[in-house]
């Protein structure tokens, strides 16, 4: 799941850069699903949807600190790769993440 907030769409469009991903792990051949965000960021919803693992774009690492997220299964975008749409960084992170979790 790609967690956003308010401001994201100021700095790249989120529905943009999710199906950029979405096409980037297809092309892999990867069985990965990428949802987008639908709760508005309310972690506690997002908690309790109990996705393996969360993708946040910046802004947002502080939200994930207030609650108990398994932060070993928590990716935080830095700006510069979501800003240029680099979606690459994300699926390095994801595999490195997946691998470490024995996550599939």
């Amino acid at each position: 799941m790609i967690q956003s907030n308010a401001l994201s769409h100021v700095i790249v469009d989120e529905d943009e850069y999710i199906a950029l991903l979405r096409t980037r792990v297809e092309s892999l051949g990867l069985p990965w699903l990428i949802e987008k965000d639908t709760t508005y960021s309310d972690a506690k919803e997002i908690q309790e949807q109990g996705f393996d693992i969360i993708l946040a774009i910046p802004g947002l690492k502080l939200m994930f600190a207030s609650r108990k997220f398994d932060k070993n299964k928590i990716i935080h975008l830095d700006y510069f790769s979501y800003a240029t749409k680099d979606v690459n960084v994300a699926v390095q992170k994801l595999k490195s993440v997946i691998n470490a979790n024995k996550i599939f």
